[in-house]
Order: structure tokens, then C-alpha cells, then sequence
């Protein structure tokens, strides 16, 4: 069922404080006082501008949070945006094991936009032109196949855009804080689900598009046009889905990769 935003957005933020926020105020290895102060202060900007998307983009990393610390061993502990020194450069969170090993994970959501429109149409026909033989997007027209096809292609896209650009950021980190630095993708609702990220995961990884993505070729021609280059620095890639009106994740995948065909 819809999620009606117009009467549920004061419910949702009443939920994430009641919920999300107090059980990661109760766990004594995430100090969340930054956090839920940056929730606070996107409540009050909403509050003003009704602006919303902000709002979701930190419940994320709220959902998010809940999920990180739930994979924490006892003696780990998670911060919230630490700031390298020297720099003012961040990453969202910061694990460091009980041994003194550091881990770094971003959080960024993926909200491609539902844009039925010509121009939307004619961009995917364009791209479509790159497509396998063997892996192909089928979609109609007349049943938001312009919409549909926009937001298959706008998510590789902030994908590649996203990785690129923490690769610079994890270039940054002191030697003394350095450790596998990963990138957790948020969904909202279905917009699109972690196979589509296994194919981007597998493509960083090897350099090469799997057999069975049919952007394999169109990825290539996206990356030439955009002057991108992955030095393939990061440690992997996580997903998460939530939902409109729900606080918590509904899907968490850590170190996701593609299936492997012929076993």
C-alpha cells in the first residue's frame, strides 16, 4: 500500500526517535549523539522549507546504523563522522574492531527519479543501442517504459558516480587510519533491488561487465563520456532497502557480488 506522506511524515519521525535512535542511544559501542542531532536539525529544516528528501537521506543513514551496529562484535565500536585530520573531508561511519583495526563505510542513497516523459524515452533508446544480444531491458512504452528504463539507468549511474568519488575521499585517510573502506547503497522502497548493484559490484571488481548485464557495454561508453576512471580502492559494496514510513531496513546485504552461473 502507498505510504500517504501528507499524514505520516510527524508518525515517521516520531517512530525513528522512539525507535531507531533509542536503541542506538542504549548500545554503549555507537555514540550517537551526532547522529540523532543532525536528525534534529533536518526536522527543523523540513519544519521550515518542506523540503523532505533530506530528511529521508538521514533516516537512511539512521536504518543504516542500526544495521552496522547489529554486526559489531562485543568489544567494536562505531562512530559517526569523524573528521580525518588535516582535512575536512568525512566518511559516515567508522568501525574499529577490538584488535585496533579501522573500517570505513559510506552511506549513500539511490533514488532514481520516475520520469515518463519523451526525453526520458529517447535517452533509453539511445543507450539501448549498446545493449547485448543476451542481456536486454525490455520495456513498453506505453506501460512507463520511459520511466522504468530511467531509473534501471540512473541507478548504475549514481552508482559509478558515488564509488568514484568515495575513492578520492579514501585517499585522504591518514596512514594511521587506514582499513577497507565500503560503500553501503540505500533504496527506497523497490525503486531497485540488489541484483542490480551485484552487476555494479561485479564490473568494479574485474573490471568487466558479467555476461548476463545488459549495461555492460553501455557502462564503458558512460564512463569514456564522463572522464571516469576507478582505481578499484574500495573494499566492496553493501545494500539496504527501507521503506516510506518504516524507520528500519527491510533488506541488508553485506560484500554483495553477482551469482556465480555453471556450478
Amino acid at each position: 500500500m502507498a505510504i500517504n506522506w501528507g499524514t505520516s511524515k510527524e508518525d515517521w519521525i516520531g517512530a525513528v526517535r522512539a525507535g531507531s535512535l533509542q536503541t542506538l542511544q542504549n548500545d554503549q559501542r555507537f555514540n550517537s549523539g551526532t547522529l540523532a542531532a543532525r536528525f534534529d536539525h533536518e526536522v527543523t529544516t523540513w519544519q521550515r522549507t518542506r523540503n523532505f528528501p533530506p530528511l529521508i537521506e538521514i533516516g537512511n543513514e539512521i536504518a543504516a546504523a542500526v544495521c552496522l551496529v547489529g554486526t559489531l562484535e562485543a568489544e567494536d565500536r562505531l562512530e559517526y563522522e569523524p573528521r580525518f585530520p588535516g582535512t575536512d573531508k568525512r566518511i559516515d561511519f567508522h568501525r574499529l574492531s577490538a584488535d585496533g583495526q579501522h573500517a570505513w563505510i559510506e552511506v549513500k542513497t539511490v533514488a532514481p527519479q520516475w520520469r515518463d516523459d519523451a526525453e526520458n524515452w529517447a535517452r533509453l533508446l539511445a543507450f539501448a543501442a549498446d545493449f547485448p544480444e543476451n542481456a536486454q531491458l525490455v520495456v513498453d512504452r506505453e506501460w512507463a517504459g520511459a520511466a522504468v528504463g530511467g531509473q534501471y539507468l540512473n541507478t548504475r549511474w549514481t552508482m559509478i558516480n558515488r564509488a568514484a568519488t568515495l575513492e578520492e575521499t579514501a585517499a585522504l585517510l591518514p596512514h594511521d587510519l587506514r582499513g577497507p573502506v565500503s560503500l553501503l547503497f540505500c533504496a527506497r522502497n523497490h525503486d531497485w533491488r540488489a541484483d542490480e548493484l551485484e552487476d555494479f559490484a561485479d564490473f568494479y571488481r574485474t573490471g568487466r561487465g558479467r555476461q548476463d548485464d545488459p549495461l555492460r557495454n553501455a557502462v564503458d561508453r558512460f564512463m569514456v563520456a564522463e572522464g571516469l576512471e576507478f582505481q578499484r580502492t574500495l573494499a566492496g559494496f553493501h545494500f539496504m532497502a527501507r521503506r516510506d514510513g518504516d524507520p528500519q531496513a527491510f533488506e541488508f546485504e553485506q560484500n554483495v557480488v553477482g551469482p556465480v552461473f555453471g556450478r
